[in-house]
């Protein structure tokens, strides 16, 4: 999907030198023909889809819910993987949920890259305006 193209290279990249990956994302499609969880290997990497509504026109609130929404599934649905590094990687920055919960429940190390100008852009872009959630960002 838009904005895993990032991603998607990567774990390319990382298959072909011979790892096993998992990439754990989210369908956020309005019209999607599924619930819930659904897993395909895309050139070698095992890819676990969460069907998660979002887009960019919901307001803030709205976007944070399907944030948390997918942070607190990822958490569970890592519980049943196995793994020797975690790596994620932000939009949004809640996804160091799920990452530091897996790294630490399975004792493994995490990679977290920020890819986002956090709070600076939001802010500039004038989707947070009021001054207390722009202190809390």
């Amino acid at each position: 999907m838009s904005g895993g193209t990032r991603s998607y290279e990567m774990a390319r990249r990382l298959v072909a030198a011979g790892h096993e990956v998992h990439m754990i994302t989210s369908d956020r499609s309005l019209n999607r023909a599924f619930q819930g969880w659904k897993e395909e290997e895309i050139e070698g990497i095992n890819v676990c889809w969460y069907s998660n509504k979002y887009s960019n026109s919901f307001g803030i609130f709205r976007r944070l819910l399907a944030f948390f929404q997918f942070a607190f599934a990822t958490m569970r649905k890592v519980r049943t993987m196995d793994a020797d590094l975690i790596f994620a990687t932000s939009t949004p920055l809640t996804i160091a949920i799920p990452g530091v919960y897996a790294s630490k429940s399975k004792s493994v190390p995490l990679v977290f890259e920020v890819r986002d100008l956090w709070p600076e852009l939001p802010i500039a872009l004038g989707v947070i305006s009021n001054p207390l959630m722009k202190f809390l960002a």
